[in-house]
């Protein structure tokens, strides 16, 4: 090998090697602004999960810079440095110097078998620690318990307020989960059709959603903010969409949410565009969606204090058993509670916005006020929904389209679901 070819592995193996040092920096500064960067986290389970997995991606980056850097010194130490001219009749140097072939070295085979295991050893029992802590899943801070039901394509929160499952929730909501800060919040977290996931990965890591079982969860995040989320088991058409925000708001202003979502909605004045709007909602959206108050306890959407008797809308009663209620084509036959619509920052399973600028820098609780309404997308949502999101919704899996509305009959439902705040 020329002076030259060596100089090129040389600087291509150096390359190599920086070329991984930025990969990694860019992807810890790029990662920790990402929704669901899990490399900062804010809730207990989340800095248990980083506290472990960051000192193991720091044990692999010394291990592997050790063995390049091995490599690299045996290359450069045998390196062929014979004359340029001098080849010999067998393809190599005849003034090459071949380092002593031996049949093995024990201590070095041994150290390479014993380092590793012990290696091994001591991460899994820092493991083993790490999945014992995040499985218990007792919550004692507070009675709440919210149990979580994923269905194609959104999630589902009922929010039991005296910890008893085996009872109608107090209230009923979709796709952004609120809970106080600095609370354990004990999830019961349940499927109504297929496999999901469920992951908040500032949060917690991830909790399937499997038909026919429950599986208890905690949540708590210690600081405030919204926090993004993903379904993380493939589960059909609109996956990809299937999204999920965990809201922590400070005990007072979580009380205030809270006290509102158990308020029922108000019918709007005849004769006015959200009475107009509430009509048509009522003959073509009501035998699914449910605003509590004013659709009937008969049409599955009771009021928390006046539960219809069978109200498998919940996903809780079935014959007087308790679990998920299921059909043998495996369908949710359930749709979005929409009382409080208003006070959310996504809708359809939280893959568009309801706010234009529903930053930050809104208070979450100011939303229905101050935001600025994202009535175009709302619009098109409601007209055709497969077309903005991948469904089934024959086989009621997704919201169909709703094309035979006219734009006024559109405009006048958007009318009355600004209402529901």
């Amino acid at each position: 090998m020329s002076g030259r070819a060596r100089g090129l592995v040389w600087l291509s193996s150096l390359l190599v090697i920086a070329g991984t040092i930025a990969l990694i920096v860019v992807a810890i500064v790029v990662d920790k602004d990402h929704p669901l960067s899990t490399l900062s986290p804010v809730g207990r389970q989340g800095r248990d999960i980083a506290e472990l997995i960051n000192p193991i991606f720091i044990v692999a980056g010394v291990v592997f810079f050790l063995i390049q850097g091995a490599v690299l010194a045996l290359w450069w130490r045998y390196r062929v440095a014979g004359s340029e001219t001098g080849d010999g009749e067998y393809g190599y140097y005849e003034d090459e110097e071949f380092p002593e072939q031996t049949h093995g070295n024990n201590r070095l085979e041994i150290a390479w078998t014993i380092v590793p295991t012990v290696l091994l050893a001591v991460i899994s029992v820092f493991t083993l620690v790490a999945l014992f802590a995040l499985d218990d899943v007792k919550a004692s801070d507070e009675d709440i318990t919210v149990t979580v039901i994923g269905q194609q394509w959104w999630w589902e929160y009922q929010y039991h307020l005296d910890g008893d499952t085996d009872t109608p929730p107090d209230f009923v909501t979709a796709n952004e989960l609120v809970i106080p800060v600095g609370v354990d919040v004990a999830l019961d977290i349940k499927s109504r059709d297929v496999i999901h996931s469920f992951w908040i990965p500032k949060l917690n890591g991830k909790r399937d959603a499997v038909p026919g079982r429950s599986h208890d969860w905690v949540i708590q995040s210690e600081e405030p903010g919204r926090f993004r989320g993903q379904c993380t088991e493939f589960c059909g058409l609109s996956h990809g969409y299937m999204k999920m925000v965990a809201v922590a708001l400070p005990t007072a202003e979580f009380h205030q949410w809270k006290n509102n979502q158990m308020t029922p909605a108000e019918a709007p004045a005849e004769g006015t565009p959200e009475g107009e709007g509430w009509a048509t909602f009522s003959q073509q959206c009501a035998s699914c969606h449910v605003v509590n108050g004013l659709t009937s306890a008969a049409n599955r959407g009771g009021a928390a204090d006046s539960p219809p008797d069978d109200w498998d809308i919940y996903g809780e009663h079935n014959g007087g058993s308790a679990g998920p209620v299921l059909t043998t084509e495996l369908v949710a036959g359930a749709a979005p509670n929409l009382t409080h619509l208003m006070t959310r920052g996504t809708f359809a399973g939280s893959a568009f916005d309801l706010y234009l600028n529903a930053g930050d820098h809104i208070p979450f609780l100011d939303l229905a006020d101050s935001g600025t309404l994202n009535r175009g997308e709302l619009e098109a949502w409601i007209s055709n929904a497969p077309e903005r999101k991948p469904a089934d919704a024959n086989d009621l899996r997704g919201m169909p389209a709703r094309t035979g509305l006219s734009p006024s009959d559109i405009d006048n439902v958007v009318a009355f679901l600004s209402t529901l705040d």
